[in-house]
């Protein structure tokens, strides 16, 4: 079965530049230290022909390369999922104010679509600019124990794949900044606050 696809077009080409490099170097005066530097050109090669570097794996990196909006030539996919305690007609009201949708700073939220507490589809421009669009799905619990909701979101990768395992790493990431709504907004319908730890003292260390 084939990988899904983590590196974007720019990632490929960058690795194929890179491969045929190392390649060419290794060619021209062989030695056990440019075999090595072969082998490394050899798998950038690979990488970029599968689309896929195991090591974003575990980062839940996914490029489509062929996304719904066409203002976008590719994107990177977010897909996140979250159960909250609260009628799911509660649940959709909170989240049909555009300024409850996940998005980033600035950004003007146009609202694409809309099935009354089923679907909300959206999109996030910036200066006439496409930055990212998503969408939610709320089906009841099993057991109509409160509401299921599903997020997924699909934006411009500025730097890349590895620009986005960096985000990741730094904590920075759009799949967090999405996760985090969820939680945000889960806390908001079953409580009316958001929890922080900001503030309060550190434990003992």
């Amino acid at each position: 079965m084939r990988a899904r696809r983590n590196l974007t077009r720019a990632d490929r080409l960058g690795s194929i530049a890179g491969g045929i490099a190392l390649l060419l170097w290794a060619l021209r005066k062989p030695s056990w230290g440019r075999a090595a530097g072969a082998g490394v050109g050899g798998w950038l090669l690979y990488q970029a022909y599968t689309g896929d570097n195991p090591i974003f794996r575990p980062l839940g990196i996914r490029v489509n390369p062929q996304p719904a909006q066409a203002e976008l030539a590719e994107t990177l996919v977010v897909e996140e999922a979250i159960t909250i305690s609260r009628p799911r007609s509660e649940v959709y009201a909170f989240w049909r104010r555009p300024e409850n949708l996940p998005g980033f700073a600035g950004c003007t939220v146009e609202v694409l679509r809309e099935e009354q507490e089923e679907t909300l589809a959206w999109r996030a421009l910036r200066e006439g600019r496409l930055l990212h669009f998503g969408s939610l799905a709320l089906r009841d619990a099993p057991g109509r124990r409160g509401t299921m909701v599903a997020a997924r979101l699909e934006y411009a990768p500025s730097g890349g794949s590895l620009g986005t395992a960096l985000a990741h790493i730094m904590g920075r990431s759009p799949q967090r900044l999405v996760a985090e709504n969820l939680r945000r907004g889960r806390q908001l319908l079953e409580t009316g606050v958001v929890s922080t730890t900001e503030g309060q003292p550190a434990g003992g260390r």
